[in-house]
């Protein structure tokens, strides 16, 4: 197995990762960033909200629909984002853990790895 800089996998993790947002559950990332931090990677992706969904976000019922239909959608696709990391990284992922903001518009995927990465 090739090792690959730190800067390289964490650039293709962002590629990779925001072509399989845009992909599968129809989100358009403004920017991502990628983060290895020993066994853990965190992603983070911003602008990921059409403006009908910004419009919906203005008000309280409508970012809970937003969270709920985000938390939904990315749940769905967790198995590909596995095997992406993998792929990329030969490390198995152990966890992945999600957050959505509806007021910011920024989703952030943290994967906890059965190794470390250098």
């Amino acid at each position: 197995m090739i090792v690959k800089p730190k800067q390289d996998i964490e650039a293709m993790i962002c590629q990779k990762l925001t072509m399989i947002l845009k992909e599968q559950i129809g989100e358009q990332v403004e920017t991502a960033t990628a983060e290895v931090v020993e066994d853990a990677i965190i992603v983070r992706f911003k602008g990921i909200l059409p403006p009908a969904e910004r419009l919906l976000a203005k008000k309280e019922d409508g970012m809970e629909l937003i969270k709920e239909l985000k938390e939904k959608l990315i749940e769905k696709i967790k198995p590909l984002l596995e095997q992406t990391i993998k792929e990329l990284t030969g490390a198995e992922v152990v966890d992945i853990h999600s957050s959505f903001n509806p007021e910011t518009g920024e989703r952030v995927e943290i994967f906890t790895l059965n190794r470390g990465l250098k």
